[in-house]
């Protein structure tokens, strides 16, 4: 796997769905600044700003989580949550 630490975010906006059961994910821009949902069952919705520094890309959600992105395969990995895979539309 080629995953990069680093990369555009506009390259990860979208829907992501876990291979592993986690919850889904939404990459967006707000106008602002780049965001990242966690979507869970039930309508519940938690939201955090992506942030790239150090040559990493990764976001505050009870912890430093990281983000590498496989562009080839079209695949997120967050540390700690799994894998995703763009959900298709």
């Amino acid at each position: 796997m080629q995953a990069h630490a680093c990369f555009p975010l506009r390259a990860v906006c979208g829907t992501w769905e876990s291979l592993c059961g986690s919850p889904c994910i939404r990459i967006y821009h707000d106008g602002i600044r780049y965001r990242l949902q966690f979507i869970y069952k039930h309508d519940a919705v938690f939201t955090v700003p992506l942030r790239q520094s150090w040559g990493i890309t990764f976001f505050y959600f009870y912890g430093m989580i990281r983000i590498a992105y496989d562009e080839e395969r079209e695949l997120l990995s967050l540390d700690i949550y799994g894998s995703y895979k763009r959900e298709s539309l």
